[in-house]
């Protein structure tokens, strides 16, 4: 279900409006189209989001000569957390169901 409301998601709202229409501000939607998401299940109580492909210039920012994660590709991840968060019901009688997490390679940046 994650999955499909990713790819939902990527065709609802991505960014195509016209100069002169108000353009809806996705950051999944938004997102550069090269971008690829994997969506696995390494181990039965964790979901990892995995984001490949991302363009250099959109995802990392140089502070003090060292490359970090770019306000773009960070709110994308939070996004991301949010989607996955939203199936990991808990309550008085529910607790959390599974570990999620988004990165890029082998870093974590949502948890």
């Amino acid at each position: 279900m994650i999955r499909e409301d990713i790819v939902l998601a990527r065709t609802v709202f991505a960014t195509n409006a016209a100069v002169s229409d108000l353009a809806v501000v996705d950051p999944i939607g938004s997102a550069p189209t090269e971008i690829l998401f994997d969506v696995n299940t390494p181990f039965g109580s964790e979901i990892v989001i995995t984001l490949s492909s991302v363009p250099e210039e959109w995802g990392w920012v140089k502070e003090c000569g060292i490359s970090v994660v770019s306000p773009a590709l960070q709110t994308l991840a939070d996004e991301l957390a949010a989607v996955v968060n939203s199936y990991n019901h808990t309550g008085s009688d529910i607790a959390q169901r599974f570990f999620g997490r988004v990165r890029v390679g082998s870093d974590t940046l949502a948890w």
